[in-house]
């Protein structure tokens, strides 16, 4: 990441002041010495300023730019997040616990519905990854353009769906309520924006204990928890 440009356009305002002051007619009076040391206290703010700015710089260029987006908007977490070393170490249950359930509308609970029955077992950015795959999804236009399009798309036809929770004959029960109200936090966040795409786009994913005759024909991306992502 550069910054540079925040050089000129962070002290512009007050050089503009500066200049005004200084050859401003109504100071064409003051006593020389009072002018003087005015001046020198605006060069030594502006001095000051410049420093702190590229400081700011330095520090900003140092941060990498993967920790950037998977930051959570909770800073309290984030700035543990900053301090670990492992990239995969982000957020936390602890942290959707300590959120109040969002209004939930018909778009949250069918992608809330499709992590729990999908992804509950993973952690989150597990989640979160099978959460991106629904996404990319809808805003492609070869896939249905609403979440629970996407997550019902083939669900007619018994193992054609999609989403196999949708059409594997079994009733879909939540059981683990406390789960349930992580996932559904969880999913505002990602439908808010919370979190950029973890899996670079990716439009399908399966479990890596199975090997589908589909995956041959899509790049793979990434790997996350016990799935394997692909786009085409």
């Amino acid at each position: 990441m550069k910054y540079s440009h925040f050089n000129i356009t962070a002290i512009f305002p007050i050089l503009s002041i500066y200049l005004i002051l200084i050859t401003h007619p109504i100071f064409s009076q003051t006593n020389s010495n009072t002018m003087k040391e005015s001046n020198i206290g605006f060069e030594r703010l502006i001095v000051n300023l410049r420093t702190t700015v590229e400081e700011g710089i330095v520090q900003l260029d140092n941060i990498n730019d993967n920790y950037l987006t998977k930051l959570s908007g909770l800073v309290s977490y984030d700035r543990v997040y900053l301090s670990k070393t492992s990239e995969r170490q982000f957020f936390n249950k602890a942290a959707l616990d300590s959120l109040r359930m969002p209004k939930i509308n018909r778009e949250l609970k069918c992608l809330s519905e499709a992590l729990y029955f999908e992804a509950r077992g993973e952690q989150i950015e597990g989640q979160i990854a099978v959460a991106d795959v629904i996404i990319n999804r809808k805003n492609s236009n070869q896939f249905p353009s609403t979440i629970c399009g996407v997550v019902s798309e083939g669900a007619p036809k018994r193992h054609a769906c999609q989403f196999s929770y949708n059409c594997d004959g079994k009733l879909e029960l939540i059981y683990d309520k406390k789960t349930y109200r992580r996932i559904v936090k969880l999913a505002s966040m990602i439908l808010n924006g919370a979190f950029s795409d973890v899996t670079d786009g990716a439009t399908f994913f399966h479990a890596s204990e199975v090997s589908p005759s589909w995956s041959k024909k899509f790049k793979k991306t990434t790997k996350i928890g016990r799935h394997i992502f692909y786009k085409n």
